[in-house]
């Protein structure tokens, strides 16, 4: 039954806590497989509550809390969204995902692995993208991999191979700091 109850009463309090009030950083592989395609990539990732950077297989991803910059340096290329706190896409943002683990998933079980690592599976409470999530977390709430399974049946492995508290940002970190000339391609919808 203390499966099912608040994160307040379960392993997954510290990462909670982990990314409320700083920034964290990440470094981590993923593998998905889309249409029998399997994709492989990388990404270095800080996250400090609505804002992110993002970087990885070419692209780079800035999100302010109130724009979003996908930036494709080899094609020069520049897309820049609105973006509103109250409107999550979890899929075009899925940093959120851990930010917001308490709102979206409740526990079905957590189970301790003997190395002093716990592995909580999850159940998607909320609509996100995701139906469910396996985390396997350090007794600090650091986490180590993490698997979910998608709505379309797909399912995203990520193993963390850094993770980490920082010093806080000013919000102007969380944009980009250059300016986009003639040569590139800027499809902004705001």
């Amino acid at each position: 039954m203390w499966m099912m109850q608040s994160f307040a009463q379960t392993p997954l309090d510290s990462l909670r806590d982990f990314f409320k009030g700083s920034a964290v950083s990440i470094e981590c592989d993923y593998t998905t497989t889309v249409q029998n395609t399997k994709i492989a990539g990388h990404s270095d990732i800080l996250v400090q509550g609505d804002m992110y950077t993002m970087s990885g297989n070419g692209l780079e991803v800035f999100c302010n809390g109130e724009a979003m910059w996908t930036i494709d340096e080899s094609s020069c290329e520049v897309v820049v969204e609105p973006y509103a706190a109250q409107d999550r896409d979890y899929m075009a943002n899925p940093m959120l995902l851990l930010v917001d683990l308490d709102e979206l998933f409740i526990v079905r079980n957590c189970t301790n692995l003997g190395n002093s690592n716990v592995n909580c599976l999850l159940d998607a409470v909320r609509e996100c993208g995701v139906t469910q999530a396996s985390l396997e977390l350090t007794k600090s709430g650091e986490i180590v991999k993490a698997g979910f399974i998608l709505d379309d049946g797909n399912i995203l492995e990520v193993e963390v191979s850094a993770m980490k508290k920082t010093e806080e940002k000013q919000k102007s970190f969380f944009s980009p700091d250059r300016s986009f000339d003639s040569d590139w391609i800027v499809t902004d919808l705001r």
